[in-house]
């Protein structure tokens, strides 16, 4: 992915935004473990699509086709329930997903020995939940409901899929690449603003809020900015954040009331890291 294109009057949104909006001093308390791919082959060979993950969740959403958005807390989210029962109804191979059966896989999930072995975005023990979307039934010929769910190993700066069958409550596979690097989650992105918020190379981004604000101080729980975040993966052209693409990075903008965006696009969040890169 490249970098966004730079303008005087601040950035421009990329072609997909996900909003997100979220308080000061996340934690892992405050965030959740945690948007679309899908299943390829029976032999379970990946096509990941950098921008088009949708982050899953525990309530159905409108058209039921396509991965539920969401955001689960860490006190509620499925991976640290004690349990999560089957749905009492399996949908068919080719429906879209429901709630019941996203935190049934998410839970099954974070039974593998491969979820505890891994770290999240904060280094707690436990992959970071990324999405979950229903794998390809053209992969299979047994008619059985499946779901592929993604996570992110910051321990080994991975992603790693799960397939889990929801009809007979097997993962039958656990598969891991490197250098593929989905959209980021609402918890990413804004664990990426406060990171860049504290780091003294964000100046000239406080500085330009106040200007537009009329002297208002820019925090991340500033009520007038909305986040959209991108997954950053360095190139030919760019240069100051090389890592990016192996290491979890993260380009984040941010539009003051429905207006003006601020000049972000010189900056990626290395959330590997946790450094603040300025490019060029």
């Amino acid at each position: 992915m490249t970098e966004q294109q730079l303008s005087t009057e601040g950035d421009s949104p990329p072609s997909d935004p996900r909003p997100s909006r979220r308080g000061r001093f996340l934690t892992p308390r405050t965030l959740g473990i945690g948007s679309a791919l899908a299943a390829t082959a029976a032999a379970v060979a990946l096509v990941f699509a950098t921008q088009t993950a949708v982050q899953a969740t525990s309530s159905p959403e409108s058209p039921a086709s396509t991965p539920i958005a969401a955001d689960s807390t860490d006190e509620d989210a499925p991976e640290k329930a004690t349990e999560v029962p089957k749905p009492t109804t399996v949908a068919a191979a080719y429906d879209g997903l429901t709630g019941a059966e996203v935190e049934y896989v998410r839970f099954l999930g974070a039974q593998d020995a491969a979820f505890a072995a891994g770290k999240d975005l904060f280094g707690e023990p436990g992959l970071q939940f990324l999405s979950t979307d229903v794998a390809d039934p053209q992969a299979y010929s047994d008619g059985h409901r499946r779901l592929l769910s993604l996570y992110y190993d910051y321990a080994t700066n991975e992603l790693v899929s799960m397939i889990v069958n929801v009809t007979n409550g097997a993962i039958e596979s656990v598969d891991r690449a490197s250098g593929t690097q989905p959209a980021p989650t609402d918890a990413e992105t804004s664990f990426a603003w406060e990171l860049l918020l504290d780091d003294d190379a964000a100046q000239p981004v406080v500085d330009e809020f106040a200007a537009l604000t009329g002297g208002s101080v820019l925090t991340p729980a500033s009520a007038e900015v909305l986040l959209t975040a991108h997954s950053f993966v360095t190139d030919a052209g760019s240069f100051g954040a090389e890592s990016c693409g192996i290491d979890r990075c993260v380009q984040v903008l941010a539009q003051v009331d429905g207006g003006a965006f601020l000049t972000t696009s010189t900056y990626v969040v290395n959330l590997s890291t946790r450094a603040v890169l300025s490019i060029s």
